[in-house]
């Protein structure tokens, strides 16, 4: 598992992946009811490559159907192509989740430990996590 980061970029969490630096996956980035108190920064986002994503997403797509913090419309299921707003308390389901996983090398370990600190880091501040696919 390493980080890849520089100053203007979206900080990488990557396990496994080993493939072009600019490819498919999901940018995660803190979520905030009123968007206009909070700049977002690329440095306070989180990028994960589709075939790392792969790990953590059966214990996103068990927080679905949800509800839309800004718009209060009802999201059926996660979208890969699209925003996937995820209030905080739906966090604390995923989190658990993974934190029970039990990970079958030190590396997937390493992986899932830095993702749920990310996460717990956010949500300290923020009301939720977007997750926005490009698939």
């Amino acid at each position: 598992m390493t980080t890849r980061k520089s100053k203007s970029k979206i900080p990488v969490l990557v396990y496994r992946y080993k493939g072009p630096e600019r490819n498919i996956g999901f940018t995660l980035s803190p979520l905030y009811e009123n968007e206009d108190i909070y700049e977002i920064r690329h440095e306070d986002m989180l990028f994960i490559y589709d075939e790392d994503f792969e790990y953590i997403r059966p214990a996103i797509n068990r927080v679905f159907p949800l509800t839309d913090l800004r718009s209060g419309e009802e999201l059926q299921a996660f979208d890969p192509c699209w925003d996937n707003p995820i209030p905080k308390e739906a966090w604390a389901g995923i989190l658990a989740e993974l934190e029970q996983r039990e990970a079958a090398e030190a590396e997937m370990q390493l992986f899932l430990d830095s993702f749920t600190a990310w996460v717990r880091n956010v949500l300290e501040l923020a009301d939720g996590i977007e997750i926005t696919g490009n698939l």
